[in-house]
């Protein structure tokens, strides 16, 4: 699974799909993406964010601000 975050939510959001789509400054890759909370968003592969692992020992939940 290629895994990126939500630009809307920031929640783990899914890869489903990729292409190339013709603009006026030539080819860009493009990406598919959903979320946990089923937003979803086609946008520029150079737009995707990869989620921060967590460290192993650290179980505390995160906080929302």
């Amino acid at each position: 699974m290629d895994a990126t975050l939500c630009p809307e939510c920031g929640a783990l959001a899914e890869v489903q799909w990729r292409a190339v789509m013709e603009s006026t400054d030539g080819p860009i890759e493009h990406a598919r993406i959903s979320c946990l909370r089923r937003h979803w968003f086609l946008l520029p592969v150079a737009a995707l964010e990869r989620p921060q692992p967590q460290p192993a020992g650290d179980l505390r939940p995160t906080r929302l601000r």
